[in-house]
């Protein structure tokens, strides 16, 4: 494979930042930084009232990771190479199912999120490696503690729960589930702490065999062997 579109998914707190940047590196391609505190206007107001805002801190996300996929789509066309994205459209759709399940969204809220992303789902191809890293919950709540330790501008993480990490999890877990038949998928087991050197080998032999895949992206959908080679 010489080219396509990367996403990294997994819990708040699984390492995804730090596993995005070192792969995209690895790869020679783009690193896509999921929006955050700084760029996401909403996130500090949700976890002050999550139930007042999620519906639009949700709708803002969703426009932002749609934009990002589109770009990164758009981009492997017409230039090649790769682009790697820290979260994306797909996993967008995991949250809005935590915020109907925790009672932040309406059913109508809901109902109107889930149509936006039907809409815009008409306009985008399934990227061509998902990589999802697999934390318990309890190792992300303690990897969230401890980054609020060390790091400015994380202050409102702290109002992250056990409870939301184990449903968002459950909810990642169903997505890696039904990208499997659309995507060259990998579940990879991320809980232990893992030294930079040590995550900088591990990207550059994924590099490795990502670009040794046979197949494009466009090949594994149609079924056709060898034509990315």
């Amino acid at each position: 494979m010489n080219s396509g579109v990367i996403i990294v998914e997994g819990n708040i707190g699984a390492g995804k930042s730090t596993f995005a940047q070192h792969l995209a590196k690895a790869l020679d391609g783009e690193y896509l930084p999921e929006p955050a505190d700084g760029t996401n206007p909403y996130l500090a107001d949700y976890y002050r009232d999550p139930a007042r805002w999620a519906f639009e801190m949700q709708m803002f996300l969703l426009t932002r990771r749609y934009r990002a996929q589109k770009y990164a789509q758009s981009k492997v066309r017409h230039n090649g190479g790769f682009v790697v994205l820290d979260r994306s459209y797909y996993g967008d759709v995991c949250f809005a199912n935590v915020q109907k399940e925790l009672g932040y969204f309406s059913e109508r809220d809901y109902v109107t999120y889930l149509s936006h992303h039907a809409d815009m789902k008409v306009n985008l191809e399934p990227p061509a490696v998902a990589i999802f890293l697999i934390v318990e919950p309890e190792i992300c709540k303690q990897r969230i503690n401890h980054r609020l330790s060390v790091q400015k501008g994380r202050e409102c993480e702290s109002g992250i729960s056990i409870e939301y990490l184990q449903a968002l999890d459950r909810e990642i877990f169903k997505l890696s589930k039904s990208m499997a038949t659309s995507t060259l998928l990998k579940n990879l087991p991320w809980s232990c702490d893992r030294t930079e050197d040590y995550i900088a080998r591990r990207c550059e032999s994924f590099a490795l065999d990502i670009k040794a895949q046979k197949q494009t992206v466009y090949d594994f959908w149609t079924g056709t062997d060898g034509i990315g080679e």
